[in-house]
């Protein structure tokens, strides 16, 4: 359970900064985020 909490503070984090960078129009940003985003799931998927 504590890696599953673990995971969503980062993930709450990561979202935070993605609606940020969404919210001052930096595509570049936000594609960033997002790659990351779906690095870091494929990754504990695979745990």
């Amino acid at each position: 359970m504590a890696v599953f909490k673990g995971y969503l503070r980062s993930l709450m984090r990561q979202l935070k900064l993605l609606k940020k960078a969404l919210d001052n129009n930096d595509i570049a940003e936000a594609k960033k985020l997002i790659d990351e985003l779906i690095e870091d799931t494929q990754n504990n998927i695979e745990d």
